[in-house]
């Protein structure tokens, strides 16, 4: 594999999962992409790596505030930073659970064409949720039942094409969230099964061949957190005054190329 594949997996990777726009899916799109099945997961895995301790340090706030407020919890005196870990908890599980039963099952279930257009149709309706939703609600505001189904959503991220981080914003802002509260609650939903997701893999690639930490692993893991924390801190920045509409209208284009290019291949 070559240096120009490693870092733009290592792109799509940190993009895909920063922002709301998938990349399971992008990567799904373009299988001219060089590489064994095996140095591709491997990849993944370095990705991901650098890609949860970028949030881990974007997010620095909220992840002491929940690790002190397990603490708390078990100490019987809850404050803010326990009802945010419970809230992240309560959205996880499900996911987690189904993730374990249904991930290698849910990649094969599609080819590139309709991959292509859940790429394109996430982006139309980011587009129209954002429009749509009104912005009165925060996390402060959220109940159980909100980040349980925000988390139920998540599930529809093992199918190639749908972005997790992407379908809950949109849900979020549908139901009217912030749009800034929105993008940080679906990022630290994803902290937890990324890091699942990355154990799993791994665990399931030592099994199959040895894995051995390579300098392509290293560039992966660090070009994916670069990646990714500049693009949650250009996220972030942008929604505070702004819509999500230019990462909508950038994933519809990819969705429309990719869909173009694999109806071309299959003509």
């Amino acid at each position: 594999m070559t240096l120009f594949d490693v870092l733009l997996i290592a792109l799509i990777q940190g993009l895909g999962e920063a922002l709301p726009l998938g990349a399971s899916g992008h990567l799904a799109a373009l299988p001219m992409l060089a590489g064994t099945p095996e140095g591709r997961a491997a990849l993944s895995v370095a990705a991901h790596v650098g890609i949860l301790l970028a949030l881990a340090v974007y997010f620095w706030r909220d992840v002491g505030g929940m690790a002190a407020g397990i603490w708390r919890l078990l100490k019987g005196k809850p404050d803010s930073g326990s009802r945010l870990f419970l809230h992240v908890l309560a959205g996880t599980v499900p996911a987690a659970v189904a993730g374990w039963y249904l991930i290698d099952r849910a990649a094969g279930l599609i080819g590139p064409v309709t991959v292509s257009a859940l790429i394109l149709g996430g982006g139309v309706l980011l587009l129209a949720c954002d429009k749509l939703g009104v912005t009165v609600r925060r996390i402060e505001h959220m109940g159980f039942a909100s980040s349980t189904g925000l988390g139920l959503l998540q599930i529809a991220a093992l199918i190639p094409g749908v972005s997790r981080t992407g379908a809950v914003i949109t849900m979020a802002r549908l139901l009217g969230w912030e749009r800034q509260a929105a993008a940080r609650f679906s990022l630290l939903l994803a902290m937890p099964l990324i890091l699942g997701h990355a154990g799993f893999t791994f665990w399931t690639l030592s099994r199959r061949t040895e894995v051995i930490l390579s300098a392509d692993l290293a560039i992966a893991a660090a070009a994916a957190g670069a990646v990714s924390l500049l693009a949650v801190a250009g996220m972030m920045a942008w929604v505070e005054r702004r819509s999500f509409a230019p990462l909508a209208v950038l994933r519809i284009l990819f969705g429309l190329g990719a869909l173009v290019w694999a109806l071309w291949v299959r003509a």
